[in-house]
Parts: structure tokens; sequence; C-alpha cells
């Protein structure tokens, strides 16, 4: 199978802090790929590293085979990464499908003249991902009035409408109750089919219901990989990140 992201030995400094230590993680197309480890553990660096808000001390970072290392967010966006974060960022004056549209337009690498003549193929574009994650009777409605679940997935659709191949996911369901949690995790499933994910979160019942792979960061290192059985029994993870003794 090939590999859509892969680190090799990344670290990463602030002074004389070294947050992540030599960290070698390989994401295979299609897979869906979680990130999981104990506050501090150093799991928003990598993916603020990953996804071009900051650049590694040493190491390399490849996306879809394509050496990426240092490459600014915008940069990747066109290569095929998209990022949705903790905290949503949407555009909170203007509609659902205004914003939708935006991250359409942004994402394709043409002039203003062209994305006017292309315009009906745009909006429809952005109407096919808001009937995906399910605010078509929103579409027209400011994102300041949807509901908190409401607004990770219209986050979630904003990633959506790149067309980015590989989604960086930062703890889509935080804040979320069991319910709604469980609606977050079905349009997650159901919406990027085909495409790679990475997600970072902290409910391991989310992450086992989901991930195809699962990595476990402690301390700056990834201590383990594999199924969501593999690591659930792995001793190692059970007393580094579960707190348990051997």
């Amino acid at each position: 199978m090939n590999t859509a992201l892969e680190l090799k030995q990344i670290t990463k400094r602030f002074g004389a802090t070294e947050i992540l230590r030599g960290v070698d993680l390989t994401i295979r197309q299609g897979e869906r790929h979680a990130l999981i480890g104990p506050n501090g553990a150093g799991k928003s660096t990598l993916f603020d590293l990953i996804a071009g808000r900051t650049q590694p001390t040493s190491g390399h970072i490849a996306l879809n085979g394509v050496d990426v290392t240092g490459a600014p967010a915008h940069r990747l966006g066109r290569k095929g990464l998209a990022r949705s974060f903790q905290t949503t960022s949407v555009f909170t004056g203007l509609t659902v499908h205004d914003n939708v549209r935006c991250a359409v337009l942004g994402s394709r690498a043409a002039t203003w003249r062209d994305r006017w003549v292309r315009s009906g193929v745009i909006d429809q574009e952005a109407q096919r991902v808001i009937e995906a994650i399910g605010l078509a009777e929103r579409r027209d409605e400011l994102a300041t009035s949807l509901s908190y679940a409401e607004l990770r997935a219209l986050d979630l659709g904003l990633a959506l409408a790149t067309g980015a191949s590989v989604l960086l996911l930062d703890e889509p369901t935080a804040g979320m109750n069991r319910a709604e949690a469980a609606r977050a995790l079905a349009l997650i499933r159901e919406t990027t089919q085909g495409r790679t994910l990475l997600i970072v979160e902290h409910d391991m019942e989310a992450v086992f219901a989901l991930a195809d792979r699962i990595s476990v960061l402690v301390q700056g290192r990834v201590i383990a990989t594999g199924t969501p059985a593999e690591i659930a029994a792995n001793t190692a993870v059970r007393t580094a990140y579960l707190g348990e003794t051997p």
C-alpha cells in the first residue's frame, strides 16, 4: 500500500526544551490513523509541524511521496492536505453556503476570471459538501446561529471542500456529549471514504471506533503503532498512557 504521510526522525525544540524526540510515523493512503497520548506528549506540536504552521528542528516530512519539510500551510493545501482545528475556525458572520464556497474557491489554483466563469461549478461543489455534512436545511443561515455540533460539522465541511486527499482532524468530538459524538463519528466515517485521516483525539471510545491504526505518543516519542486491538493489549501503552503498573 502506498504511503500518504511519512515522518522521519522529527525533532522540535523550543529553546533548550525538546518537545519531539525523533518521531517516525508512516500513514498509509486511505487509512484512518489516530494519534493519542497524555497531555504534554507533543501531539499538538506534531500536528502543527505536519500542517505547516511551524517547522521541525530536524527531520523530514513527506506528503504523497513528496518532501514537504518546512512548507507553509497554504502550499500544503495545494498539495492535498487540509486541517480542521480543535477550536472551530469558520467565518461566523457568513452563511453556511458562503463558508463552504470560500473553501472551495481557495482550493482552486486559478485566476479570479476563471473562478467567476466557473462559479456554477463551484456552487454545485459547495452544495454537495453541505448536503454531505447534513446542513442542507441550514444552508442560508449564518454560521453564528449553528449549534456547537453543527459548527464542528461545518468545520469538517471546510476541510472536505478543499478536495484534500489527506485530512488532519484535531479532536473532532471535543466538547460533545455521547450522542453528538456518535453522530460526528458517523459523519466523519461517511464523508471521508477513500481519504487519508490523521486524528488527534482524547476520547478513547471514539478512537477505537474510528481508527484503522493508532500511534501512541509519550514524552515526544512514538512508543507503539498498531491496530486498536494491538494497542489495547500493549503493555508499554497501558503503563505509559493508562497509568497501569506492569
